[in-house]
């Protein structure tokens, strides 16, 4: 009697084990492009949050020490008198009262202006801005570069309060 010995796989069992690790591989990679979605969103949502808390400080810092009414000669930009001594200008100078600063948005980079100076990049990372006057109120509505959230498409909106100004009309 002869004993049959098996020396590798049959073409069933090699067929069986390729659907099994072609399964195995198919979602081994929907997993991966999931996890790269959501690492690129993170990324995304990190820099819009980074844009708007440094644009929210920059424009709170001018607009709360002004003691008159801004003006948008277009919708891209902001010009804000300053009068109050020791103010700090948005390039981070304290130039002799008084001073205007020039806010515009070109090429998606904040840019600001003190007076004739030359204009200096803030930030880059802006897709979109516009401002608004609602009584002693301005109502900044930022759109940051690249961010595909649809829930988010309209931008955000930071409201600042003239301060200097309504404390100034107080009292008087």
């Amino acid at each position: 009697m002869k004993k049959f010995i098996h020396k590798g796989f049959t073409l069933v069992e090699l067929m069986v084990a390729l659907a099994v690790s072609s399964f195995l591989m198919a979602g081994i990679t929907f997993v991966y492009i999931a996890l790269s979605e959501s690492v690129d969103t993170s990324k995304e949502l990190e820099n819009a949050q980074e844009v708007l808390r440094y644009s929210s400080e920059v424009f709170t810092r001018s607009l709360k020490q002004t003691k008159s009414l801004p003006t948008i000669p277009n919708a891209t930009s902001l010009v804000v008198q300053q009068e109050t001594e020791g103010a700090t200008a948005c390039n981070s100078t304290k130039p002799a009262v008084p001073f205007s600063e020039t806010f515009t948005l070109v090429d998606s980079q904040l840019r600001c202006q003190v007076n004739a100076e030359a204009e200096q990049v803030l930030l880059t990372g802006l897709e979109g801005i516009s401002y608004r006057l609602n009584g002693d109120l301005v109502e900044i509505t930022l759109t940051p570069e690249s961010l595909n959230v649809d829930m988010l498409a309209n931008g955000f909106q930071i409201d600042v309060a003239l301060s200097g100004k309504i404390l100034e009309e107080a009292l008087n």
